[in-house]
């Protein structure tokens, strides 16, 4: 996530934007704090009730420029997306990047997944809270999520090369939703740690995806 956050002492007008004054600040310091902010808001009231408007104000600028940057606030919810998920994928692909055997794969993945919910719960609002886009940008925000399960889907097909593409497809489909689906679980039952939610995904996960390397009870 970006650092380019206004310090909380001044007044948007002086604020020191990542050390750059008001009037002075580099376009993409300035793209990232609108997506800050943006993103902030989105997870606290939900995309109908964030407003250009509210996003100028809070980054001390005119809503004529946050148009600028992104167009309307259908690309400014699309930017936060594709921001999020492209930082949960990163985390994702890095930590399975060590791993050496398939379930090795599976257990970093998933933990990587579920620190990422941990740490950056508001991003996983962002990307999970179930905010649904009606126009421009309504098919790029439906097709983000199959490129994560395609990323998931290399990772499997990846252990096994000779494997039929359709069975990593599948799969990669089937832990992507139940990963999503325990994460609201976890979020509604914040008494159990990440380790407990962790142990219980991946062995459900790998009770399935076991099968396509001969060792389903491992």
């Amino acid at each position: 996530m970006s650092s380019s956050r206004i310090d909380g002492s001044a007044t948007p007008s002086t604020a020191l934007i990542d050390g750059y004054r008001h009037g002075r600040v580099p376009r993409p310091v300035r793209e990232q704090q609108l997506l800050d902010i943006a993103e902030q808001q989105f997870a606290l009231r939900g995309y109908d009730g964030v407003s250009i408007e509210e996003i100028a104000r809070l980054a001390g600028v005119s809503r004529p420029i946050v148009y600028d940057y992104f167009g309307d606030k259908e690309a400014v919810y699309l930017a936060c997306l594709r921001r999020a998920r492209a930082e949960l994928e990163k985390m994702i692909l890095e930590a399975a990047a060590s791993a050496t055997t398939p379930r090795d794969t599976l257990e970093r993945a998933t933990a990587a997944y579920f620190e990422f919910v941990e740490r950056r719960g508001q991003q996983w609002t962002v990307l999970f809270g179930g905010a649904g886009l009606s126009g421009h940008g309504a098919a790029d925000a439906e097709q983000l999520p199959f490129a994560t399960v395609s990323r998931i889907r290399d990772l499997i097909a990846a252990r096994d090369p000779g494997v039929e593409p359709v069975p990593p497809e599948a799969f990669a489909h089937a832990i992507s939703g139940a990963a999503e689906q325990v994460a609201k679980w976890w979020r509604a039952n914040p008494q159990l740690t990440r380790e407990d939610v962790l142990a219980r995904q991946s062995a459900f996960a790998w009770g399935g995806l076991g099968q396509l390397f001969g060792e389903p009870h491992r």
